[in-house]
């Protein structure tokens, strides 16, 4: 930093904060490893061994002797719903549940803390884990919560159980059609509904559910931001879906609730209605992406593919906009001077995007923006030649891909030739093409080392696995580049902002598929500890 003059060997000035005695993997290539980091205000003022760091200390320094443990860049995830998460944080919690009669017994104590008639909403059961080995039914709901509408949603989050005041507030009956590409269970002798609900026949109970008061939202996102940072999240791309979103952020920075940094990505109809939006200091909080949708998902078969989903000659998805309509969509972006962010998951929507990007990509280098494909699932050694040509960053959730293989069955969808060019990872690094990793948070865990694990353990087409080094880098310093910011976050270096995160094991020194086990120790955001880890020694 120019303000910092050195007297022979001696430091000018004093730091703020010094981290010792620990194994420091800084992300810069120029110097991989040190020991030790001394900071001053919100900035690194020096990477490197302890002795170095020793003369940075003064009396009103504070000293945290890491005893061993890894020091990393904090990390940027690059996909996640974070007001979703806190309305998620708000919901009962079944993923540990047993059975139908523990599945019970969480419900009926959320009833007793529940106003009546007020709705009841909660995640995570799977009916593979009850001792019953059978899916809960209405009755069983409306046994414990006959007042209260409930809707509990199975951990694919593509089904859910309900109880009859929830029928009741939705005004479904027994005659109410399900939607094409939905399902509504019926009792096969009497043709009562069950109360199960499958795909999208959910969104006609979910219409039925009121927002949460705007003070209830605050809170709730709060709460989202603390566990992100708790996660070692310092810095999120918010994938915003509402309007509501925007001043909530907004408000939450105000009062001093928001302890992470966040590049805001809205949708492309929002666009007209940020213009009061003001970035603040530091990039603390800004909108930098806007989000066009060109297809669908793979779990729903909407993904526009050239060839038909396998098994099913007459869907091969949809492609949401014309080639006209991405192109003036993209144009506007820039013209904006933010960031066009692509949703393409499909190999036919891939394409089309592409060609958009060939015809602006001039534009976009005259302006330092680089164009981002989300969720880019399914390519081709064409496909990513053109990537790799045109510096498209390609972002992708790790744990979205091992799901599409464990859950959604990706490989029978697919056919198992096309299912080998979904998500290859080290192809794309191979070839040098930049790959950011985020978690699509609350659909798949908050967790980045959950993430790097998925990425470098990877159980189907493991030729596609990743070295620790370059997981860690996608979720560091190829995150930061891709928002513009790699000159002040992703890695460990002298001036950059000192965002890090100590953690209990080193994620190069641990077995791939024990990485997502490391605890996170100590969160730092600007110098500032927001997180450690309770019981944790001083």
């Amino acid at each position: 930093m120019s303000s910092i003059k050195l007297r022979g060997k001696m430091p000018a000035l004093f730091a703020d904060l010094a981290l010792v005695n620990g194994k420091v993997r800084t992300m810069n290539p120029a110097q991989p490893t040190a020991e030790a980091i001394a900071v001053g205000k919100d900035r690194i003022l020096k990477v490197g061994t302890n002795d170095e760091i020793n003369q940075w200390i003064g009396k009103n320094t504070k000293i945290i002797n890491l005893n061993g443990k890894t020091v990393v860049p904090g990390f940027i995830d690059t996909h996640i719903h974070v007001a979703d998460f806190g309305r998620f944080l708000m919901w009962l919690d079944l993923k540990h549940v047993k059975s139908i009669k523990e599945l019970q017994s969480s419900l009926k104590e959320r009833v007793q803390k529940t106003s009546s008639g007020k709705w009841i909403i909660g995640r995570g059961w799977n009916q593979d884990r009850f001792e019953e080995k059978r899916l809960p039914t209405l009755s069983d709901l409306d046994s414990v919560s006959p007042d209260n509408p409930v809707i509990l949603y199975h951990e694919s989050a593509m089904m859910c159980v309900v109880n009859s005041k929830a029928l009741e507030m939705s005004h479904i009956t027994r005659l109410t059609p399900a939607s094409m590409d939905g399902a509504i269970d019926r009792d096969q002798k009497t043709g009562e509904l069950t109360g199960i609900f499958r795909d999208s026949a959910t969104d006609l109970l979910w219409k039925a559910v009121p927002e949460p008061s705007e003070n209830e939202l605050l809170d709730a996102t709060a709460l989202a931001c603390k566990k992100i940072a708790a996660a070692g999240v310092t810095s999120v791309h918010w994938m915003v879906l509402s309007p509501v979103e925007i001043p909530i952020v907004e408000k939450l920075y105000a009062q001093g609730k928001l302890p992470i940094r966040v590049y805001l990505i809205i949708p492309v109809n929002l666009l007209d209605s940020v213009a009061h939006f003001r970035s603040t200091h530091e990039l603390s909080l800004r909108i930098g992406g806007v989000v066009i949708n060109a297809d669908g998902y793979l779990a729903a078969k909407s993904a526009a593919l050239f060839q038909p989903y396998n098994g099913e000659p007459q869907t091969s998805g949809t492609l949401l906009c014309t080639q006209e309509e991405i192109y003036s969509a993209a144009s506007r972006i820039l013209e904006a001077g933010l960031q066009p962010v692509i949703h393409a998951m499909g190999d036919r929507a891939v394409d089309a995007v592409l060609t958009t990007i060939e015809q602006l990509t001039s534009e976009a280098s005259g302006k330092g923006i680089s164009f981002r494909i989300e969720q880019a699932a399914l390519l081709d050694k064409m496909l990513i030649e053109r990537i790799k040509k045109i510096e498209v960053v390609v972002s992708v959730q790790p744990c979205v891909a091992a799901s599409e293989f464990s859950v959604w069955s990706a490989s029978e969808n697919l056919g198992p030739l096309r299912a080998r060019w979904l998500y290859p990872l080290k192809t794309l690094l191979e070839e040098g093409v930049r790959v950011v990793g985020g978690s699509d948070c609350p659909m798949e865990p908050l967790s980045p080392l959950l993430g790097i694990q998925a990425a470098v353990a990877r159980e189907f087409f493991p030729e596609e696995r990743i070295s620790v080094d370059q997981a860690l880098r996608i979720y560091t310093s190829d995150a930061a580049y891709s928002s513009g910011e790699e000159n002040i976050k992703g890695s460990l270096e002298e001036g950059k902002l000192a965002d890090m995160v100590v953690l209990s094991r080193d994620p190069l020194a641990t077995a791939p598929n024990k990485i997502g086990d490391i605890q996170v120790e100590m969160t730092f955001i600007g110098g500032r500890m927001v997180f450690k880890r309770k019981n944790l020694a001083s």
